[in-house]
This record gives structure tokens, sequence and C-alpha cells, in this order.
């Protein structure tokens, strides 16, 4: 499980470096492929509260998923305001996918493991920033 674990997290980071080399479908796919290595994490975890973490991790990636395809459909459509009803959908969905991940990880009990503590930390402050970056988002590109 190690290795899947160190899997997921270098996806999330190719992700990462996707979207600031200007390749938001490149990033789509690495988070999309990081959100399956949670999802097979969560579902090889016998401990409910890391299964559960694993959930939101797995959830939380969906939602960055369906934001970086936002930016790229948008993008590809032009990248001028308003952006169409698809770019809205899809930031609508990231939105609930970040919201319900936050929601998840706030309801979690802290974890007497440092890096199951430190992991779940992370996520809470990754909705924080997926939530005000959506919230711009929608915004900016008149949703």
């Amino acid at each position: 499980m190690a290795g899947e674990l160190g899997e997921m997290d270098r996806l999330e980071h190719q992700a990462e470096n996707a979207i600031a080399n200007g390749d938001p479908e490149g990033a789509a796919l690495s988070i999309g492929k990081a959100a399956l290595m949670a999802k097979i994490l969560a579902q090889k975890e016998e401990h409910q509260q890391t299964r559960s973490l694993y959930q939101a991790a797995e959830t939380l990636f969906r939602g960055q998923e369906q934001g970086y395809r936002a930016f790229a459909l948008f993008e590809r459509a032009g990248g001028q305001p308003p952006a169409s009803r698809g770019v809205c959908q899809y930031l609508s969905h990231a939105d609930e996918k970040v919201k319900q991940s936050q929601k998840d990880l706030r309801a979690l009990p802290d974890f007497t493991n440092e890096s199951l503590r430190d992991r779940r930390y992370r996520h809470i402050g990754k909705t924080e920033e997926w939530e005000q970056l959506l919230r711009g988002l929608k915004q900016d590109l008149l949703c």
C-alpha cells in the first residue's frame, strides 16, 4: 500500500506541475489518476477512519479534475467570458465535490498517526483553496 500512496502523491504533484505549466488537460488526467489511486487505497484499507480519509481525498481529486476540465474547455472555446454552459457545469460539479470533501475531512476525528493527520490537514487546506478558486472562476467566467 505504501507504493500506491506514493503513486497517488506523485500524481497529485504531477497535476500541480501540469497546471503550473499551462496544461489543464494534463492536470485533469493526472489528478483523475490520483483519484483512482485514492479509491484503490480506500478499498484496501481496513481501518474505517483511514478509509474515510482516502475517500475524501478521492472526492477532492475528482473536484479538482472537474475544475481542470472546465479550464481546458474554456481555453479550447477561445478563453473569453462568458463561459459556455458546459464550462459552468464543470465548475458547479467541481464546487460540489470540493465542498463534500471538506465536509467529510472536517468530520473525521484527529488521527494519532502524524502522517495521516498531516495528510488530513493538507487536504482540508486544499479544499479551502479550491473553494476560493472556484468561487473566483465562476465570477470571472460569468457563470
